[in-house]
C-alpha cells in the first residue's frame, strides 16, 4: 500500500475550461495596496492575463477594470511583467466578444510617397531636390 499516489500530470491547456482570446486593451487592476496600470493581452470568460511593471504577488485580490468594465478576481501567478487573474464569477461570454472587437491598433503618420525618392537601375537616388 503506498502512502503518496502519483497524479498524471495534466499541462494548462487541458485545465482550461473556455476558450482564451487574444485582446490588446488598456485595464486597471484595482487593489486594497494600490492600484497598477497596465494592459490586458488575454481574456475569457473564466480569466484573464493582465501586462504591468510590477506585477501582485499570487494570492491578492482585486477588481479588473477595462473599458466600461470591472469584474473581481484573484491572481493564480506572476512573473516579471504579466500575471494571471482567475474571476470570481465566470464573466458574460458578451463581455469577451466585445473586448474582442475593441483592440485598440497604434497608429502612425502615413508615409508620404512624395518624399520618398524614386531610384532608377544601378544608381541610388538623391535625398536632396536637385532644383536647389
Amino acid at each position: 500500500m503506498a502512502l503518496f499516489q502519483r497524479l498524471p500530470q495534466t499541462n494548462q491547456d487541458e485545465r482550461r475550461t473556455v476558450q482564451r482570446y487574444t485582446v490588446d486593451c488598456p485595464a486597471q487592476l484595482k487593489m486594497l495596496g494600490g492600484n497598477r496600470d497596465g494592459r490586458l493581452s488575454d481574456l475569457s470568460e473564466a480569466g484573464a492575463r493582465f501586462e504591468t511593471a510590477n506585477p501582485p504577488q499570487e494570492g491578492v485580490s482585486g477588481l479588473l477594470a477595462w473599458g466600461d468594465y470591472e469584474f473581481f478576481g484573484k491572481i493564480v501567478w506572476a512573473n516579471e511583467n504579466s500575471c494571471g487573474i482567475v474571476f470570481e464569477r465566470p464573466i458574460p461570454l458578451s463581455v469577451v466578444e466585445q473586448t474582442c472587437e475593441v483592440i485598440e491598433v497604434q497608429s502612425g503618420p502615413v508615409a508620404n510617397f512624395g518624399n520618398i525618392p524614386v531610384a532608377s537601375r544601378g544608381r541610388r537616388a538623391s535625398l536632396v531636390s536637385r532644383d536647389s
